[in-house]
């Protein structure tokens, strides 16, 4: 019973020593002397803004621009002059980028001078580019700085630079620039003499008129041979696509024995020709169609029923007990193509 009793007493000792670091962790967190900057402690009353770290008694802050008169998005070279501080090498440099009334220009930083701890005046250099005519200053800038010596409440206080007037103009349109033709003088004077203007104009003899009127004609119709020949009519175009359907149909024709199918092989090749040469339907395949849709495009019936037996001929070779031997098909099938030719 007296062992529980110790236990319990130690684990209320823990309980309270426990609540009590953490009590004293909560103040030590919420009491101002714990939050610190980069910089150091936070002091009493210190800026949130336009401070940039300055101590000293009387600082003052000024601009030096060059030059006053500057083209629109051309650079002006602006250098912020702090003096009178007493810790030149901590003071932060103001970033222009994040004050609003500085938008009207392009801002770039530039590197600054090496500063020392006996420096009488700190220096911060920028380029501002102004982005339009209607910017007339550089604007005036609120300085706050620390002076330990004032009174409570007021160790804080701010100068300012004063604004500096500029004249922003339109840039210059460019001018086309004249270069000069290094070359030798005589280049430059034009040349006269009757070795400028030579023999004078050519004269052909009579021979020449002679050869024009005899050989023109001759000329002029081989050359209207030679563009019918590269530029052939509609008519010549048609002729030419019906031989080469029928010298196509005719070699299809001859290897037709070395194929596995001849008489199909025959029948493909003429209906082939029938087609390009007499465009019939596609949906006209037996040999009756086929006869039929000849006579349609005005071939004589005599030649649509030969053309006919042609395919008849080829489905006995086919379907039917040996009748036709190869060599006769293939000159059936050639002579039904010569007649339909020779009707172009």
């Amino acid at each position: 019973m007296k062992t529980d009793t110790n236990q319990v007493r130690r684990r209320c000792e823990f309980a309270r020593s426990f609540r009590r670091a953490a009590l004293i962790s909560v103040v030590f967190i919420l009491h101002p002397s714990s939050f610190t900057l980069a910089n150091g402690p936070v002091r009493p009353g210190e800026p949130t803004v336009d401070y940039y770290k300055a101590e000293g008694r009387g600082i003052s802050v000024r601009w030096e621009v060059e030059p006053k008169t500057v083209h629109v998005s051309s650079d002006l070279t602006v250098t912020l002059v702090v003096t009178g501080a007493q810790n030149p090498t901590e003071i932060v440099k103001p970033d222009l980028r994040k004050l609003k009334p500085f938008d009207v220009f392009k801002i770039t930083e530039v590197p600054d001078p090496p500063r020392n701890a006996t420096a009488k005046e700190v220096r911060f250099g920028y380029k501002l580019a102004p982005r339009d005519t209607s910017v007339t200053e550089v604007p005036a800038l609120k300085f706050h700085y620390y002076n330990q010596f004032a009174a409570e409440g007021k160790r804080f206080p701010s100068t300012r630079t004063d604004a500096v007037e500029i004249i922003v103009t339109e840039p210059p349109k460019a001018e086309r620039s004249i270069v000069p033709i290094e070359a030798p003088e005589f280049l430059f004077h034009p040349a006269t003499g009757p070795d400028v203007i030579g023999r004078g104009p050519f004269v052909p003899c009579q021979w020449a008129w002679l050869a024009a009127v005899c050989f023109g004609p001759l000329v002029c119709f081989g050359w209207f041979l030679v563009w019918r020949r590269v530029f052939p009519d509609a008519a010549q175009l048609a002729r030419m696509r019906r031989s080469r359907a029928a010298r196509r149909a005719t070699d299809a024709i001859r290897k037709a024995n070395r194929m596995p199918d001849p008489p199909a092989a025959v029948a493909n090749a003429v209906l082939g020709y029938l087609r390009t040469r007499f465009p019939i339907p596609e949906a006209a395949v037996t040999p009756s169609e086929i006869a039929a849709a000849l006579k349609e495009r005005n071939v004589p019936d005599e030649i649509a029923e030969e053309t006919g037996d042609v395919f008849r001929a080829c489905d006995r070779a086919r379907f039917a007990p040996a009748c036709d031997n190869g060599l006769s098909l293939v000159a059936s099938a050639k002579a039904a193509v010569a007649r339909l030719e020779a009707l172009a």
